[in-house]
Parts: C-alpha cells; sequence; structure tokens
C-alpha cells in the first residue's frame, strides 16, 4: 500500500448498505466492552443520530465511520484499520476527514471517542492536537473522550 492513496468515504444510507458493512470482515474490527460490532447495534447508533460511513480504499473497506452533529460539536468514533491496511497514514486521513466535515458544517469542536487501550489512537490523537476530556465512558470506563477546537 501507498501512503498517498486516497480514501473514500461513503455514507451508509440505504438499509443494503448498512448491512454489507455490518457483515465487512468482522475479524478486522475489534469490539470494545461498550460496542459489539454487529448489525443491531450499529442499526441502534444510527437510529439515535450517528451517521455510518464506510472507509474505501479502491473498492476494499478498510475501517468504519461514525459521525454524529449536535448544536456546535462534531462526535466521532470509528473502527480500526483493518490490519492490512495499518501503517500507511490511513487514519491521519479519518482525523482529517473528521475535521473536513466539522468545517464544512461550521462546528467548531470535533469530539473523539477512544479506547483507553488503544494507544496507536490515543498517540493520533495527541499528534493531531487533541486533548483529553476527563470524561470516560463504557463499561469500566474503558472509553476516553478527547476533544479539538478548530
Amino acid at each position: 500500500m501507498e501512503e498517498n492513496k486516497e480514501l473514500v468515504f461513503k455514507e451508509a444510507k440505504k438499509e443494503e448498505e448498512v448491512v454489507n458493512l455490518s457483515k465487512f470482515d468482522i475479524q478486522a474490527f475489534t469490539d470494545t466492552q461498550d460496542f459489539s460490532w454487529n448489525l443491531d447495534n450499529i442499526k441502534k447508533e444510527v437510529k439515535t443520530g450517528w451517521k455510518l460511513y464506510s472507509v474505501m480504499s479502491d473498492e476494499e473497506i478498510v475501517a468504519a465511520v461514525l459521525m454524529k452533529k449536535d448544536a456546535d460539536t462534531l462526535f466521532t468514533k470509528n473502527t480500526p484499520i483493518k490490519m492490512a491496511f495499518q501503517g500507511n497514514g490511513f487514519s491521519h486521513k479519518i482525523k482529517n476527514f473528521y475535521e473536513d466535515e466539522a468545517k464544512r458544517l461550521n462546528i467548531h469542536r470535533v469530539i473523539n471517542y477512544c479506547p483507553m487501550d488503544n494507544f496507536r489512537m490515543i498517540a493520533l490523537n495527541e499528534s493531531h492536537g487533541y486533548k483529553r476530556t476527563g470524561n470516560a465512558f463504557g463499561i469500566a470506563s474503558n472509553i476516553i473522550e478527547w476533544v479539538k477546537v478548530l
């Protein structure tokens, strides 16, 4: 894989797209203690206002992204990058996508949820200027909230 390879972010608007994304290579996405990657849970997230996107390189899904706009904040979370695509800068491109979407929506604050044991995501958040808020969620408070003011 090349680091300058483009990613395509496609919102899953149709039932078929949500179902296909829920079935995609389930082994590629690790579950966190507060969210199990399955169709029912994904549908619950979408019903509460989260938009689901597939992150694609060529025709292959490499990750899934969830975003939710609420007043002046864009809330974000994503699955890990599929193993075969890790180390190619795709996580940075996902962060840029979040920030570009926030700017497009005239939102000046992005919040990202990250498992506290995902050290790569923690380092990524820090490298993009996100700061820990001190808020934690999930079973045993294993999900950390990060914020960036644009």
